[in-house]
């Protein structure tokens, strides 16, 4: 729902949040075929994580679009250290 009081984040228009910051594992077929990261894809990461946080392998899980190729891919999803609680 789009308004101008009210925003919400809907699924299907893209990138909406960096939540789910997800590193993908490199040396799988599948995972070499993946549509790079777009713009908006990277600014989410990058509002959300830290600099040491990011990687090259770096992605959003809502963004990557799964094949067969990725049959026994590694997925490693990194902890958030809560660091801006006074």
């Amino acid at each position: 729902v789009r308004s101008t009081t009210w925003t919400e984040p809907l699924y299907g228009e893209g990138a909406a949040s960096g939540f789910d910051h997800v590193l993908l594992q490199g040396g799988n077929e599948g995972v070499e075929i993946v549509e790079p990261a777009h713009d908006n894809e990277k600014k989410m990461i990058e509002a959300y994580w830290d600099a040491d946080e990011i990687f090259p392998e770096s992605r959003l899980a809502s963004q990557v679009e799964i094949n067969a190729k990725m049959d026994g891919m590694v997925v490693y999803v990194p902890d958030r250290i809560v660091d801006d609680i006074p």
